[in-house]
């Protein structure tokens, strides 16, 4: 294998590994996203006077 040869395949290597970190950063961004509207969303389902109060009454 000559230097051009070399020199072009860790060029592709190195790119495909930032293309694949760039994806994984999208990704968890989204998933972070995702997950702060998924908590609001629980959060303003759940009553605010919910385990305020016990009923002992049979």
């Amino acid at each position: 294998m000559d230097i051009a040869a070399l020199s072009s395949a860790m060029s592709y290597s190195q790119l495909h590994m930032n293309v694949g970190y760039a994806l994984t950063a999208k990704v968890l961004d989204q998933v972070e996203e995702t997950s702060a509207e998924m908590l609001e969303m629980i959060e303003a389902a759940i009553p605010s006077d919910l385990g305020q109060f016990i009923d002992i009454r049979a």
